[in-house]
């Protein structure tokens, strides 16, 4: 099924899909758009992380630089798939 190829090629680190029929985009488009759970998380990061220089935490997790990393690029593939980084489910 199309919708599961692409959430396994999306948990490998991939944020793209060749469609071959016009019909496919809109599957793609949906299992590539972050979850308005992950554009959250990835807002509450960059909150901390823009904040100061210190250690820092967010729900518990440690936040460096890679984490930091992440959470900017689940907010870039968030406005370039034109979705709202406030967007509820």
């Amino acid at each position: 099924m199309l919708s599961d190829d692409v959430a396994y090629a999306r948990r490998l680190g991939m944020t793209a899909k060749l469609c071959i029929h016009p019909r496919q985009v809109a599957a793609v488009h949906a299992a590539m758009t972050p979850s308005a759970d992950l554009v959250e998380w990835a807002q509450k990061v960059m909150a901390v992380a823009e904040s100061d220089g210190s250690a820092i935490a967010v729900d518990g997790q440690m936040i460096d630089k890679p984490v930091v990393d992440r959470a900017r690029a689940i907010l870039a593939d968030a406005q370039c798939t034109g979705s709202s980084p406030t967007r509820q489910p």
